[in-house]
């Protein structure tokens, strides 16, 4: 586990749109038309059991941990990108995971299809 991560970043608790428990987010980076990029950790048994999609592109790498959205599981290592648009559903992490995320723009979520 990667623990110098709570000592050295600012941390704060966050709710991710229609899902439980609340997440920790550490910003890093904030760029142009509202992009940005954030390490989340995801607790152990967070889950958005629903159905939406973001407005924006998302790319991520799963650095400890795993997360399933849409019936695909991401584990430590591995990249996710989701365009703009693009549906996920049933997400969770039933383990916990930490995520280092990358967001084209606001990351504004829509609810269902």
């Amino acid at each position: 586990m990667i623990t110098y991560l709570d000592r050295d970043l600012p941390w704060r608790g966050f709710t991710i749109p229609e899902s439980a428990p609340d997440v920790s987010l550490a910003a890093l980076h904030t760029g142009p038309a509202g992009s940005f990029l954030v390490l989340v950790r995801f607790p152990p048994g967070w889950a958005r059991p629903g159905r939406g999609h973001y407005a924006c592109d998302e790319e991520f790498v799963v650095i400890q941990g795993e997360i399933e959205i849409s019936r695909t599981v991401f584990r430590a290592g591995a990249r996710g990108w989701f365009p703009a648009g693009r549906e996920r559903s049933n997400c969770r992490s039933s383990g916990g995971a930490l995520a280092l995320a990358w967001f084209s723009g606001p990351a504004v979520w829509v609810t269902g299809g």
